[in-house]
């Protein structure tokens, strides 16, 4: 499969950031299966990459950080559990979805297992 490359400006990486922010994290979606998408997840992974490249002052890499972002991680939580497999996946498939939905948020093992415990307190697994 061939590759195919954007070249981009800052101004315009950060709108295409703020274009799948909206498309991951919105609470009414026109398309339910963008937020969990694997293939989203990586682009906007690497939206987020060459935003945290091109961040001298930390700002970017404070940002993406879960953590600091509840309001997010809440929405990831609430998309998540409206995924159609998620009742029917083994544990390592909902860590993978899970993933997914995360994405491009940082956060370390502890949190994401707080996540998955989070969830399975709240709806039951």
């Amino acid at each position: 499969m061939k590759d195919f490359h954007l070249s981009l400006d800052y101004y315009e990486l950060l709108n295409l950031h703020k274009a799948l922010l909206e498309a991951k994290f919105h609470m009414n979606p026109d398309n339910e299966l963008v937020s969990g998408s694997p293939l989203v997840a990586d682009v906007y992974i690497q939206v987020r990459d060459l935003l945290m490249q091109n961040d001298e002052s930390g700002q970017w890499s404070a940002w993406f950080q879960l953590k600091n972002r509840p309001d997010i991680r809440e929405r990831a939580l609430l998309r998540m559990r409206k995924n159609r497999r998620w009742e029917k996946a083994s544990s390592e498939e909902k860590k993978k979805i899970a993933e997914s939905y995360l994405a491009p948020f940082i956060y370390g093992e502890q949190e994401f297992n707080e996540v998955m415990a989070e969830t399975a307190e709240r709806y039951g697994d």
